[in-house]
C-alpha cells in the first residue's frame, strides 16, 4: 500500500487543525438519519456450504423463538429450482449458522406440480397446480406456540405464467410448512403478469398486504404500481390454523375503499414506484407506516432503495433514500434487491420503535459473478442521534467536522474546491460519496471528533468504475493507528466494510484514504461514504 509515511503524520495533522473546534457539540436536528451500509453477509456466507450453487432470491424474514433469532430465505438454485433455508444469527450476523436448506416441495413425476411429502420446506400443498414459492414475510401470532404465517410469492400457476400472492402456515416454528393457497392476483388475471410482493402491515386489526397490480383497465397499457389489499387478521389466522386461506376474506383497495375481490379484482395504484419484493413496518415512535421499494440496474436504470412513509397506510410520501447508484457504476443487472426491515430492539410482526435495521441484497449474483452480499443500514426515525455522514454533510467549506485533504510525498494539505474537492493533481479528488486517487497522491477524508465519547464507524468501500482499472488500496487511521485496510479489486461493487466502535477524545481524527495500485489510476473511482455516530 502507499500509506507508509502517513500514519504518524496524520496524528500530527489533526492536532494542528482542531484548535478552536474541539468543544463544539452540534445540536441534533429532527429528521430521519441513515448510517452508511455495512456488509452483514458476505459472498462466502451466501454461496458456500449448504447454499452452494444458488443465489438469494427473496428478502430475509426474521423471527425469534425463546430468545434465539431465526431468518428464513428463498434462493434460486442453478439447477433451476427454488430452495428455502433457515438461518440462525443476531441482527448483525444473520448467517451465523444454517439450520437447513431444503427444496421447496416434492414434485409429482407425472404433473410436475408440488405434492405432499417429507424432507422439503412445504410438506403439504393445498392447491394442486403449484410450481415455485418464495417467502417474503412472516407473522408470528404467539412467540411460544410454534405458529407462523408466511406471506408467499408464487409464480407460474398451473401451465400458465400467472403469478399469485398466497399464504402458508407452520405449526413448528418454521421447520415445515403448509402452502394454504392464493389470496391475490392481478386485475383481470392476465397470463404473464408478475404480481410482485408482498410487504405487510397490521392496522386496526387488519392485515394489509402490498403488491404490484395493473389498476382497473383505464390506465395505459403496461401501467402497474403499488397496490394494497387487506383482510381481518383474526379471520386469517383462524383459517390458517384450520388449513386454508378462508373464503372471501381479502379485498383490494379501490376508489377509497376495500371493495374489490383479492383474486382478479380492480385496484387503485397508490403512487410510489418500485419493486415490492420487500418489507414494511409500523413505527410506534412516529406513529407512521413505512415501506421499502427498490429498482435494479436493468438497462440504463439507476438502482435505488427508497423508504416511503404514510399516516394511513394508503397515501405514501418519500422519507429517505438509502441508496441510489447509476447503472454505469454497477455490474450489468446488478444493484439492490430483496430488502427487509427488522426492529433492532426486538419487536415482531412489522412493528418497530425509533430505529430500523434495513437489509438488502447487493448484486444478486449469477453463476459467473463472484461478488454478492447483504448490506445493513441503521435508520434513526427520530433524528436525535449525533451522526455524521460524508454524503449528507458534503460541503464546499472545510470543517469543522469533515476536512478534504490530499497527501503527497509525506505532506498532507487541504484540497481546493471547484465543484468537487481536488489536490494539486486533480485526479486526487473527493466527491459527495466517492474518492479518486492520483498516481502519487492520495485523497484523505478526515473527520474530527467534536467531543469525547464512544463512536461507531460504519461504511463499505467498493469499486465505482467497473469498466477498467486494476483496483485500489484503502485504509482508515485513528490518529496514528491504522484500524482498517482493504484491497478492492476492479469490478467489486459489493466491497469491504468497516463496522467498529472506538473511544475518541475531543479533537481526535479519523482518516479515510484511497491509493492507486501502480500507475493505472484513471479508472479508480471508489465509492467511499463513511458515517460516524456517537453511541
Amino acid at each position: 500500500m502507499k500509506f507508509k509515511g502517513f500514519t504518524k503524520l496524520l496524528q500530527y495533522s489533526v492536532a494542528v487543525v482542531v484548535i478552536g473546534v474541539a468543544t463544539v457539540i452540534p445540536v441534533a436536528v429532527a429528521g430521519t438519519q441513515v448510517s452508511s451500509p455495512v456488509i452483514v453477509a458476505t459472498s462466502a456466507d451466501l454461496t458456500q456450504g449448504m447454499l452452494a450453487n444458488s443465489q438469494p432470491d427473496a428478502p430475509l424474514s426474521s423471527y425469534t423463538v425463546a430468545g434465539t433469532r431465526y431468518w428464513i430465505g428463498s434462493q434460486w438454485n442453478y439447477s433451476g429450482k427454488i430452495t428455502q433455508s433457515l438461518m440462525q444469527g443476531d441482527i448483525e450476523h444473520p448467517f451465523t449458522s444454517i439450520a437447513w436448506t431444503k427444496e421447496t416441495c416434492n414434485l409429482s413425476a407425472a404433473t410436475g406440480y408440488c405434492i405432499d411429502g417429507p424432507n422439503t420446506a412445504f410438506t403439504k400443498v393445498v392447491p394442486g397446480d403449484v410450481h415455485s414459492l418464495w417467502f417474503v414475510g412472516l407473522y408470528q401470532p404467539q412467540p411460544s406456540d410454534g405458529g407462523l404465517l408466511g406471506i408467499i410469492h408464487e409464480e407460474k400457476v398451473g401451465t400458465s405464467s400467472r403469478n399469485r400472492i398466497g399464504l402458508a402456515w407452520s405449526a413448528d416454528n418454521g421447520n415445515t410448512w403448509t402452502y394454504l393457497g392464493r389470496i391475490l392476483s392481478a386485475y383481470g388475471d392476465p397470463d404473464g403478469g408478475n404480481i410482485q410482493g408482498a410487504p405487510y402491515l397490521v392496522k386496526d386489526g387488519f392485515l394489509y398486504v402490498y403488491y404490484t397490480d395493473l389498476g382497473d383497465g383505464t390506465l395505459p397499457a403496461g401501467s402497474n404500481g403499488l397496490s394494497v389489499a387487506r383482510a381481518n387478521l383474526s379471520d386469517v389466522l383462524t383459517a390458517a390454523r384450520a388449513g386454508s386461506v378462508g373464503s372471501n376474506l381479502w379485498h383490494k383497495y379501490y376508489v377509497g375503499g376495500f371493495v374489490e375481490p383479492g383474486l382478479g379484482g380492480r385496484s387503485t395504484l397508490l403512487g410510489p414506484y418500485g419493486i415490492t419484493h420487500t418489507q414494511a413496518v409500523h413505527s410506534q415512535y412516529t406513529g407512521k407506516y413505512y415501506v421499502l421499494l427498490t429498482v435494479m440496474a436493468w438497462g440504463d436504470s439507476d438502482s435505488f432503495v427508497k423508504l416511503y412513509e404514510s399516516i394511513d397506510a394508503i397515501n405514501w410520501t418519500p422519507t429517505v433514500t438509502l441508496a441510489d447508484e447509476a447503472a454505469s457504476n454497477l455490474r450489468p443487472d446488478g444493484g439492490y434487491q430483496y430488502c427487509s426491515i427488522v426492529d433492532p430492539e426486538g419487536r415482531p410482526n412489522a412493528e418497530a420503535g425509533a430505529y430500523l435495521n434495513v437489509y438488502c441484497v447487493k448484486d444478486p449474483l449469477s453463476a459467473t459473478t463472484p461478488h454478492v452480499g447483504v448490506y445493513r443500514w441503521w435508520v434513526d426515525l427520530s433524528g436525535t442521534t449525533q451522526m455524521y455522514r460524508q454524503s449528507t454533510d458534503y460541503s464546499a467549506q472545510q470543517g469543522p467536522y469533515w476536512w478534504y485533504q490530499s497527501g503527497h510525498n509525506s505532506v498532507i494539505y487541504d484540497m481546493t474546491y471547484e465543484g468537487f474537492w481536488h489536490g494539486t493533481d486533480r485526479w486526487s479528488a473527493i466527491y459527495g460519496d466517492a474518492m479518486h486517487p492520483a498516481a502519487d497522491e492520495i485523497p484523505v477524508l478526515k473527520w474530527v471528533a467534536p467531543r469525547a465519547g464512544t463512536i461507531r464507524i460504519e461504511g463499505t468501500v467498493r469499486d465505482a468504475d467497473i469498466g477498467c482499472g486494476n483496483g485500489v488500496n484503502t485504509s482508515i487511521v485513528h490518529n496514528g493507528t491504522q484500524i482498517f485496510a482493504a484491497d478492492i479489486d476492479n469490478g467489486d461493487t459489493v466491497g469491504r466494510s468497516i463496522d467498529t466502535v472506538r473511544q475518541v477524545a475531543a479533537g481526535d481524527g479519523i482518516f479515510f484514504m484511497v491509493a492507486a495500485r501502480g500507475t493505472d489510476y484513471y479508472c479508480d473511482s471508489t465509492r467511499w461514504d463513511p458515517s460516524i455516530r456517537y453511541q
